[in-house]
This record gives structure tokens, C-alpha cells and sequence, in this order.
């Protein structure tokens, strides 16, 4: 189950653009292989289940020309070591941004138990904090520096937000088992999302207290 997982992990940026990549032509900058390695945890499993990497990679057919995975995976700049340096260089570009308990990619909106955070009330809306918003626009930019694709701030949104509170569980803090009976009855109550995070445990969002629609 857990490989099947980490198979899943590896393919979503890179099966994003491939399917957009059938249809309109995508530039892939050398300077890109480090954030687009980083994205998923990609660079994680590349060594840890090469097997699936490999097939995933063939599914997609990265080693064929003209088509931009080739760029990621085929390349000629990096050799392992080098890879591992120009990784470990991209990190240390993310952890200047990184501050207490807020690492530099990720943009913090809740506690654990569902208390916002980093959301600041605005008249009758709510807004992303500036400090947080600094932040997370910083890693954005890094990102866009790297990969040559330009950052639009007019198509971010830090202000006038609606703000929903909704229920976070998984099968293990229910106590149940993740079997056929179990997860039919689970279906039922329509989650907001979902994830199978291993082969006993299933979490997900349901639409209370508040709901969208």
C-alpha cells in the first residue's frame, strides 16, 4: 500500500504537465529541475522506489524528444552529487524564509485543532496576515526565478476572503478499520475530501460546522 502511495506522490506535477504539454508547447529551464524535484516530495522517493519512478517515467514517456519531462529527468547537468548540492542549496534559499514553526514554503492557516491562524478579520471579511503573506509571496518568487514562470500578483488573493471552519478526522482517531463496510459508511457522509494515507487509515474533511454551500 505504501509504495502504491508514493506512486501517486511522484506523477501529479509531472502528469499535469504532460498532459498539458500534449496540447500546448511547455518551456522547462534547467533552473527549474531543483523546484520541480522539490514539488511532492519528487526528489524524496526518486531513489527510495526507483522501480515506480521508472515506471511512472515510461508511462509518461519522459525519454521521448520534445517532451518537457525529458528536460527533468534526462538531463545533462546534474550528476547525483551535483543534484544533491544544487537540492540542498534550493532548501537553504527555502529556510531563510522559514520562521518558528512556519517553514518557508508553506503558508500556516490553522492550528491543529482548527483555530485560524495567520487570518486577521477585516470588517465583515478576513485577510491573510501581511508578515505570512511576505513570506509565502518570497518562496513564490523563488519558485518563478527558478522556473521562468511569471508571477502574477493579480492572480493571488490575500484580502476580502470568506472564512470556513470544517471537521478534520482519519479511520485511526475513530478507531476503525479500513475495510469495505467501514469505508461505504464513510462515503455516506459525503466528505469534503479524502486521502488514503496508508493501508489502514483514511483521512478526511467533512463540511461541519460550516459548510460551503
Amino acid at each position: 500500500m505504501k509504495e502504491k502511495i508514493e506512486q501517486k506522490g511522484i506523477i501529479q506535477i509531472p502528469l499535469l504537465i504532460g498532459i498539458v504539454s500534449a496540447k500546448t508547447k511547455i518551456s522547462i529551464s534547467k533552473s527549474a529541475i531543483c523546484p520541480l524535484f522539490f514539488t511532492d516530495g519528487t526528489f524524496n522517493v526518486l531513489f527510495r522506489y526507483p522501480e515506480n519512478v521508472l515506471n511512472w517515467l515510461n508511462y509518461l514517456r519522459a525519454n521521448e524528444k520534445g517532451n518537457p519531462l525529458k528536460k527533468i529527468f534526462e538531463n545533462d547537468k546534474y550528476s547525483v552529487f551535483s543534484l544533491m548540492i544544487a537540492m540542498d542549496d534550493f532548501f537553504r534559499k527555502r529556510d531563510n524564509i522559514s520562521v518558528s514553526k512556519e517553514r518557508g514554503d508553506r503558508l500556516r492557516i490553522s492550528d491543529t485543532d482548527g483555530t485560524p491562524y495567520n487570518i486577521l478579520k477585516e470588517n465583515s471579511c478576513y485577510k491573510i496576515d501581511s508578515n505570512a503573506k511576505n513570506r509565502i509571496v518570497r518562496f513564490i518568487k523563488i519558485l518563478s526565478l527558478l522556473t521562468r514562470w511569471k508571477y502574477k500578483k493579480s492572480s493571488w488573493t490575500w484580502d476580502n476572503l470568506n472564512l470556513y471552519k470544517f471537521t478534520k478526522r482519519d479511520f485511526q482517531k475513530d478507531k476503525k478499520r479500513l475495510n469495505n463496510k467501514n469505508f461505504e459508511r464513510f462515503l455516506r457522509k459525503k466528505p469534503l475530501s479524502w486521502a488514503i494515507t496508508s493501508g489502514q487509515n483514511v483521512e478526511y474533511t467533512l463540511e461541519k460546522p460550516d459548510k460551503l454551500y
